[in-house]
């Protein structure tokens, strides 16, 4: 074997001695990790699949992170009612609307499980072409997504320019400014409920959007509150689909302060392909996501119709172009993706109305399973016909009490760590 011989000779006269120490050391990391004691790391259960075990929490929870609530915030597409009235002379009633629309929304979720959800906020002009912008632009607003170099140089120029925005109290950006402006009217109502500051908080945007940790962190950091997602966890950034899906108390584990129990519940959730729709006056979006747990990343298919929101009757020439429109969208999107969907979810101010539902039926009655079209049938309360039984609030505020939901979970943690026996103790005096 003179060859393979020559060759491994070859590997080691070239291999850099910087190299060589390099994994050296590395090798001898892991064997010190591997040898550390239980004070530094808490193994899974035996039914736990896990392959490295959560290190020991740092710290025990203190009284306020345990008992203070979560909030909170969901930007939406979509126009205010009154500002889109002022607008093009719709009227509520023209369009049949039972609740009002929203471009944002914000709810509390407290200690004992119950929540607040009446904070919403009608956008000004500039809030929605932002986030028209953003949901006909580029899904990824990241480095390695961008396609030349130039534009990539372009992309450090400004976030040179972020980053000193920050450092001296202004806006990050422009889009940054807008944002915050809408945060900052939701904070202030959920402070005058609260009767106290808010300082930390979640903050959600539509799957088409999908505003980066940054931009997020960007707005909360602007109006001093501590952005919760930021936290390093399964779930890194939080988009309407999976908090919706939580506001409607979907794929959340109970016992969610111990996190080899939660794992062990969400093993056992049974997986869903779910459509997410999302009907306001101002747009139509849907978003198809294969999830078990509420914490299940980044969606599959996505869209944001512009053009197709309720308040798009007014100007449409017939009403069955309207609506044979919306189902077309809907169907196109639900072919366009092989599995077979076994849950629907509907959100958004006008997802109540009777014609929308009906459009909904109609494009699906036979690309979906059966069950998943139970909830559109009024007056079924059987096991999948969850929105036979929604309100107009409920497809409001969804999204909103889902973040508040991940809020509390996260401030009480804990998040990445298993707390030690003495740190349960400590939990179990002050609960």
């Amino acid at each position: 074997m003179p060859f393979l011989r020559q060759r491994t000779t070859t590997f080691h006269s070239r291999t850099p001695i910087g190299i060589l120490l390099l994994f050296h050391l590395f090798n001898h990391a892991i064997a010190t990790f591997a040898s550390s004691s239980q004070e530094f790391l808490a193994p899974p259960p035996a039914d736990i699949t896990r392959i490295c075990p959560l290190p020991v929490c740092k710290t025990c929870p203190t009284a306020r992170q345990i008992h203070a609530p979560g909030v909170g915030f969901a930007l939406e597409m979509g126009y205010g009612y009154d500002s889109y009235s002022s607008v093009s002379g719709i009227t509520r009633s023209s369009l049949r609307l039972t609740c009002p629309d929203r471009n944002s929304t914000a709810a509390i979720r407290f200690h004992n499980h119950t929540y607040h959800a009446t904070a919403h906020v009608e956008g000004e002009p500039a809030f929605l072409t932002l986030m028209q912008r953003l949901a006909t632009g580029p899904q990824h607003r990241v480095p390695h997504d961008i396609p030349s170099n130039w534009d990539k140089l372009r992309y450090l120029k400004r976030r040179t320019q972020r980053l000193l925005n920050r450092a001296i109290g202004r806006p990050a950006t422009p889009e940054t400014a807008i944002l915050a402006s809408m945060v900052a009217k939701l904070k202030t109502q959920i402070e005058h409920s609260l009767g106290e500051k808010v300082t930390t908080a979640v903050l959600s945007s539509p799957d088409r959007i999908c505003l980066t940790e940054e931009e997020v962190s960007d707005v909360l950091d602007y109006l001093k509150i501590k952005n919760l997602m930021s936290i390093p966890d399964d779930l890194e950034d939080l988009y309407a689909t999976s908090a919706a899906f939580a506001g409607y108390g979907f794929g959340l584990c109970r016992q969610y302060t111990d996190p080899y129990a939660c794992e062990r519940e969400e093993q056992r959730f049974p997986p869903q392909r779910l459509l997410h729709i999302d009907f306001t006056i101002h747009s139509l979006s849907g978003t198809i996501k294969s999830l078990n747990s509420a914490r299940n990343g980044f969606a599959d298919k996505t869209f944001i119709s512009i053009d197709l929101g309720l308040g798009k009757l007014e100007t449409s020439p017939e009403e069955e172009m309207y609506w044979t429109a919306v189902r077309d969208w809907i169907r196109l999107l639900v072919q366009s993706y092989k599995p077979r969907i076994t849950q629907l979810m509907l959100t958004g101010s006008a997802a109540g109305d009777g014609r929308f539902r009906e459009a909904v039926r109609d494009a699906l009655y036979d690309l979906v399973s059966t069950t998943a079209l139970d909830g559109l049938h009024p007056g079924n309360t059987d096991v999948g016909a969850h929105d036979a039984e929604r309100t107009a609030e409920d497809f409001l505020y969804a999204t909103a009490k889902g973040a508040a939901e991940f809020a509390k979970r996260r401030q009480e943690g804990p998040v990445r760590c298993a707390e030690s026996e003495a740190c349960k103790r400590v939990r179990k005096g002050i609960e």
